[in-house]
């Protein structure tokens, strides 16, 4: 658990470098347009809209979140909620990194 970013893939880890060099959030771009084309039927991978989200949605985010760090997250909550689907069913924020919602309080055993 030390190692950072511990077990995410380097696909995950792509699409995040991504949707940060590109400021936009779409899908994953693959390689070539060919398999672009292959997977959604476009050149260019879908953008996915977050105002459009319809389904209940809670956000647990940590104050010290090195990949959604608070800015980023504030950002989701406020579009999701600017979509008036009444789909932002709770958003707390904690004081806790990235892995903190996969490590137990009490790591003794």
């Amino acid at each position: 658990m030390g190692h950072f970013p511990s077990s995410a893939s380097v696909q995950s880890l792509l699409h995040f470098a991504q949707s940060t060099r590109d400021h936009d959030f779409a899908l994953y771009k693959y390689p070539t347009e060919k398999e672009n084309l292959a997977k959604y039927g476009q050149k260019d991978p879908p953008m996915i809209f977050v105002n459009n989200i319809k389904v209940p949605t809670a956000m647990f985010v940590g104050d010290v979140d090195d990949l959604g760090d608070p800015t980023d997250t504030r950002w989701c909550r406020d579009t999701i909620k600017s979509g008036g689907n009444g789909a932002l069913v709770h958003y707390e924020e904690i004081h806790g990194g990235h892995a903190s919602f996969i490590v137990g309080k009490d790591m003794t055993y």
